[in-house]
């Protein structure tokens, strides 16, 4: 039951029910409109000059900021892209795609770029116009991407808004290669034997629906997989998205979900997009973690200060350096010293006897590329960076949840606000947890983060047998994380 939760005894048959997952995506879908309600024109205290009051009392802010953006990253730890099985956008694009033009999505759309540019965007927006700040600023991107999720369906066959627009599902697909939850094939061989190949085939076929003595035949096309994969080619669970087509549609029953190792698909490497992606996210995660000390963070963007005061640039020009500081120079020079111990190890030097052989012979080696060595040193930092997201998202919502009771009763935000701070009749929400014991539990991860990276690295590093991995993937794992403890320890022991 464990490598496969439909066998679960009554949970799994209501988990193997096709409607039980309408259900979920339609309450979710029904929640993000609900959001966009709650937080529509709600910009403000009226009659106060405040800069951001309704931040964490509104309930459209504080569900989107606080529980989904940081919840996810707990439900990416222990399942994986699961969170994509009942997201309201994926699974409108879907539904919407059956009545659009079912174009093919060209090849050179499917790759990490988009994803990437629109994280750094995010960025931008948050930095520009305080973004996660406002309620009605949020409720707009919410509209926004739904009106790209019908955009997109209405164009493309395939869920074009999750692979185009969607940097959660891209997280996703990084630390599904840690999380211990898997799609997979029971038995290759069924599916080598197959004829029907109904999990990707999108047959059609009629429907019977029967209600007392009416009887309703409908004739359907079933849908195939929104990601163009074949279930029995599965080498890793970066790209499935858990929609649960190929199992609903598999007349062979061959289709499991379930519990696997930890660490099972680490070894399979980054391609160069997501490579690009891995980098963006590293370098705004750690420039996150250093926000609250206050001389790391001085010298990480030591640079971009620098160049706007030396342009003349005003603030807002800072912000442009900023994000491309954070975006790409900073983690390209924190994994530097790393790929020049790798390229290093890689230098040979013999004696050559043969008078045949002239200066000038080189043997290119693809593995010694820039972006290739960095997909693979990137392997075993993964573990670590996903604790460090943790921990954020830990102290998030352990600053933030108690705010969670007020928001439900008040969803606009305002009497809340003015109860604790005009008229004080309730008391400013504090932690659930204390600092005493919140600092033991973020060093703890840490510290397991770390561990968890030393592992993938060894294991990386026997499969390729390349001269030089381990050490190099020890030093770019050691030089973030070196920043990650030092930031700990100075927030939350020190002080």
């Amino acid at each position: 039951m464990r490598d496969n939760i439909f066998n679960i005894p009554v949970f799994g048959a209501l988990l193997r029910s096709v409607w039980f997952w309408r259900i979920a995506r339609l309450t979710t879908l029904a929640l993000t409109v609900a959001m966009i309600a709650w937080g529509w024109h709600q910009h403000a205290v009226p009659g106060l000059s405040l800069p951001d009051p309704l931040m964490y009392t509104n309930l459209t802010n504080h569900l989107f900021w606080v529980w989904w953006l940081m919840g996810i990253v707990f439900i990416a730890l222990l399942f994986g892209r699961l969170w994509c099985s009942v997201c309201p956008l994926g699974w409108l694009n879907g539904i919407v795609s059956r009545f659009g033009l079912r174009r093919e999505m060209p090849v050179w759309l499917r790759n990490f770029i988009s994803v990437t540019l629109v994280l750094v965007i995010l960025q931008l927006a948050i930095y520009f116009f305080k973004l996660h700040r406002f309620p009605d600023y949020t409720a707009i991107l919410l509209t926004f991407c739904l009106l790209l999720t019908i955009g997109a369906g209405l164009l493309y066959r395939q869920r074009a808004f999750c692979l185009l627009f969607c940097p959660a599902g891209a997280v996703f697909g990084l630390y599904a290669r840690v999380a211990p939850f898997q799609l997979r094939v029971k038995q290759p061989s069924v599916c080598a034997g197959c004829d029907s190949q109904r999990c990707v085939s999108e047959p059609q076929e009629w429907q019977k629906h029967q209600l007392g003595g009416s009887v309703l035949y409908r004739h359907r096309r079933l849908d195939g997989c929104p990601v163009d994969l074949v279930p029995a080619a599965l080498a890793d669970s970066a790209d499935c998205t858990f929609c649960l087509n190929c199992f609903h549609n598999c007349d062979k029953e061959n289709i499991k979900v379930g519990f696997r190792p930890w660490l099972a698909d680490i070894e399979t490497g980054l391609r160069r997009s997501e490579t690009l992606f891995f980098l963006v996210l590293f370098g705004m995660l750690t420039a996150n973690f250093s926000k609250v000390y206050v001389e790391l963070r001085q010298l990480l963007f030591w640079l971009p200060q620098e160049v706007a005061v030396l342009l003349g640039w005003q603030e807002s020009g800072y912000y442009v350096l900023a994000a491309i500081w954070v975006a790409l120079l900073l983690p390209s020079l924190l994994m530097l010293p790393g790929y020049l111990i790798l390229r290093a190890a890689a230098i040979r030097t013999t004696s050559i006897t043969d008078p045949d052989a002239g200066p000038g012979l080189f043997v290119h080696d693809e593995r010694s590329g820039f972006w290739s060595s960095v997909g693979q040193l990137a392997l075993p930092m993964i573990p670590a960076l996903l604790t460090a997201h943790a921990v954020l998202a830990i102290v998030k919502i352990n600053a933030k949840a108690a705010y969670l009771p007020f928001a439900l009763v008040d969803p606009s935000g305002v009497k809340s606000f003015l109860a604790m701070n005009v008229m004080q009749t309730v008391a400013t929400p504090g932690a659930v947890i204390s600092l005493d014991i919140l600092k033991w539990v973020v060093l703890l991860l840490l510290i397991v983060g770390l561990f968890l990276s030393f592992l993938v690295a060894k294991k990386v590093a026997v499969r390729q047998g390349r001269p030089g991995f381990l050490p190099a993937a020890i030093v770019s794992v050691l030089i973030p994380t070196v920043c990650y403890f030092s930031t700990v320890i100075e927030w939350l022991f020190v002080r």
